[in-house]
């Protein structure tokens, strides 16, 4: 039998606005407390033999939200790997800035930690030329506006033709 709090519980961590999702991923959380009145409407409810009425049953719901940092990384040497990989199998997003990494080194270490993610079921995204994202199962990362301006053209040279 299934659990209806924590249906309604999970229900309401899925339906958090993207502004939401993005404070709680910088590092700013909330603390949400939710206190309902659940009435049972059974065969064995629990009625008042006083009044005939049924007793409502109050359940308190907290759920604390867990702080999630995010970490940013300029390697100089892939030395600095192990620390990167480790972050990533802690659950935490990394930030790749390879601007001031030598190209060779830049490429293994891209390679390395490209690998780790695709084994712990992350995702990579690129941000710029040299810094990239790297986020673990649990982080959800979405660019709508990318994706807009890769489907659409903004400016046509067709009217000066």
């Amino acid at each position: 039998m299934k659990n209806w709090e924590n249906v309604n519980l999970e229900q309401k961590e899925t339906k958090k606005s993207f502004l939401e999702r993005m404070m709680n991923l910088l590092g700013f959380e909330t603390q949400i407390e939710i206190e309902e009145v659940y009435e049972e409407e059974s065969k064995g409810s629990m009625v008042n033999p006083k009044t005939g009425r049924e007793r409502a049953k109050v359940v308190s719901l907290s759920s604390q939200n867990k702080v999630t940092r995010l970490v940013v990384y300029e390697p100089k040497s892939f030395d600095d790997v192990q620390s990167i990989v480790n972050q990533l199998k802690n659950k935490r997003p990394v930030i790749l800035n390879l601007e001031e990494t030598d190209k060779g080194i830049a490429r293994r270490i891209t390679d390395f930690v490209g690998g780790a993610v695709y084994a712990l079921e992350g995702s990579v995204q690129k941000v710029s030329s040299s810094i990239m994202l790297f986020t673990p199962l649990n982080v959800e990362v979405s660019f709508p506006l990318r994706t807009e301006t890769r489907n659409e053209q903004f400016f046509t040279t067709d009217k000066f033709d």
